[in-house]
């Protein structure tokens, strides 16, 4: 195998391949740092162009974006509150913290290096761990799913701000919108109210778009007016040095590196995507820390860990995609269709008959995670720019952005009233104080969840009981139900220790 990947290395290793995978990651960068673009979007528009180029020349420029994509989306959700995908949305909730405070340039080079480290970990699990992985994953059947979507969903309880009855409520809401659609099983409409394009269900860009985009618009608009200003205090952004960067790395290794293996995980199994890593993370991260009650509020870790794990997913994704033909996500489903356009059948006779092209692909990864750091930090200094915007000027290019990337993936009209009506959802949920992750969160999981639930009883004949049956999902199932018990448990003993009288000096 050595062999394969040094012959390769060779292969790839030429001006044409890494001008592709240079100019994908650059423009991966610009399109996921502008809010209302997404990495998936920039994929479906730029893919049928690599039709026309070798595969090791079109596949590389399509996996340079798709990462340069999911790390430039935490440059807009750290810089003025907006996600420039649903896979940064969990950055924001303390990398914009952090940029109110004045650490915008801490926030972004964490970010950094953190998709850094994930990705390097997401990129070993592809080249030596894929068979290995991809056999557990593809033993994943409805039931398996049921069990680690709502083990997911547990991390609504470290996402729900001060108040869980909130964060349930958002949760509770996020669950209604998602059942917006055509029944996965049935195939009836449901909660359409009779309008065609409800059938498909609401569009995830258009809400996630709506509910920090638009939102964090409306609440900045509060404050608009006197004398224009900056955003914030250019001055006041600091890149530290190597050595200083080393030095937090190193403080939060292990957050990191935690992160970093849940993105790998769950980026191998197929239909869950970059979507649910980050906040599994997030939550996980909180859980260990120390001072949980940080998170939120500009926790360093709270950047870190959502940020290592939805780079870890994109290598980490192409595992059952490549070698059993089932896209881990969305993006690599617009890849894999690149793929088969290129001749290339994803199944488990891929690396046999294409052995020197799919290694080629594995070494196009590696690089493309080299040229996702250095074009990343060169550029880094062009976005903190944003920041000496106007703050009216600033907010009105981001509408426009929003606008145009929402419609940009449909060309609907009817995606921009709902992406209108989300941002007004949202804002007044942050004036009542309602923690907006959980929503999203839910909306995401809700439809895997109903879908591998209803699928599991139509096998086992209704017989709820089957799921302890199976053994990975009565484990999964089990630790589900520690985490509720532990943060229920460390709830009553906040909820005590706050109710008990202080102590007579």
């Amino acid at each position: 195998m050595l062999e394969d990947l040094l012959a390769a290395a060779i292969v790839v290793f030429n001006w044409k391949t890494i001008a592709a995978i240079s100019a994908g990651t650059v423009v991966g960068l610009m399109i996921g740092a502008i809010p209302g673009l997404s990495a998936t979007m920039g994929m479906a528009l730029l893919s049928p162009f690599t039709f026309f180029v070798g595969p090791l020349i079109g596949i590389p420029f399509l996996i340079g974006l798709f990462k340069g994509g999911t790390f430039g989306g935490s440059v807009s959700a750290i810089l003025i509150g907006t996600p420039g995908t649903a896979a940064n949305a969990a950055t924001l909730l303390d990398g914009y913290e952090m940029r109110k405070q004045g650490r915008a340039g801490e926030a972004m080079m964490g970010a950094l290096n953190a998709s850094l480290v994930g990705d390097a970990f997401g990129t070993v699990a592809l080249i030596f761990g894929a068979p290995a992985l991809a056999l557990i994953a593809i033993q994943f059947g409805p039931h398996e799913f049921f069990a680690l979507v709502l083990f997911s969903l547990t991390m609504i309880c470290y996402v729900s701000g001060k108040s869980l009855a909130k964060g349930v409520l958002a949760a509770s809401l996020g669950v209604f919108f998602a059942l917006v659609g055509t029944d996965p099983i049935g195939g009836t409409p449901r909660l359409t109210l009779g309008m065609r394009e409800l059938q498909g269900g609401l569009n995830v860009i258009a809400l996630v778009t709506g509910l920090f985009g638009i939102t964090e618009v409306l609440i900045q608009m509060e404050s608009f007016g006197g004398r224009r200003k900056p955003v914030v205090d250019s001055v006041a952004v600091h890149l530290a040095g190597a050595g200083m960067q080393l030095k937090a790395v190193v403080a939060h290794l292990r957050t990191i590196v935690r992160s970093s293996l849940v993105g790998t995980f769950i980026g191998a199994l197929p239909g869950i995507g970059s979507e649910t890593s980050p906040w599994v993370a997030y939550g996980l991260a909180k859980r260990a820390s120390k001072d949980p009650d940080k998170f939120g509020k500009g926790a360093f870790e709270g950047v870190l860990a959502p940020e290592a794990a939805n780079n870890a997913v994109c290598a980490a994704a192409m595992i059952p995609m490549l070698v059993f033909g089932i896209p881990g996500d969305i993006v690599t489903a617009i890849l894999m269709s690149a793929l088969i356009a290129q001749g290339l059948q994803p199944g488990p006779f891929l690396i046999a008959e294409h052995r020197d092209v799919i290694f080629g692909l594995f070494m196009s990864v590696l690089f493309a995670t080299v040229a996702l750091y250095i074009f990343g930090r060169l550029t880094m200094r062009w976005w903190i720019r944003i920041l000496t915007i106007p703050r009216p000027l600033l907010y009105s290019i981001v509408v426009a952005f929003c606008v145009v990337g929402t419609y940009s993936v449909k060309s609907s009209s009817f995606d921009l009233g709902v992406m209108f009506a989300f941002g007004i959802v949202g804002y007044i949920l942050r004036k009542l104080d309602i923690a907006i992750a959980p929503m999203l969160l839910s909306f995401v999981l809700a439809k895997i969840l109903e879908e591998s639930l209803r699928r599991g009883l139509v096998q086992s004949d209704g017989n709820i009981f089957a799921f302890f049956e199976r053994p990975i999902t009565a484990v999964i199932l089990i630790l589900t139900g520690l985490v509720l018990i532990t943060f229920a448990v460390l709830e009553w003993r906040r909820r005590r220790k706050s109710q008990s009288p202080s102590e007579p000096a």
